[in-house]
């Protein structure tokens, strides 16, 4: 298999790179949605705290458990 350029893999500038995706555009919620859990991140931190969905305690650390993201006394480890 020869070498090839860069260049070769590069495609016409089709300012996609530019446009905002709706992934770009999405709004960080604790709602569950239809996703696959697999692809959801396991933890989340926020600067402020934020109340835990189970006891209702003001936390900046929360760990996904089931479909909503709990405290640590929460989680179900």
């Amino acid at each position: 298999m020869p070498n090839r350029s860069l260049d070769d893999f590069a495609g016409g500038d089709d300012g996609a790179a530019d446009e905002p995706t709706v992934a770009d555009d999405a709004v960080d919620s604790d709602v569950a949605d239809d996703r696959d859990v697999s692809t959801l991140a396991t933890y989340r931190w926020t600067p402020e705290a934020t109340p835990c969905p189970q006891c209702g305690e003001s936390v900046q650390k929360r760990w996904l458990d089931g479909d909503e993201y709990v405290c640590l006394d929460c989680k179900d480890w």
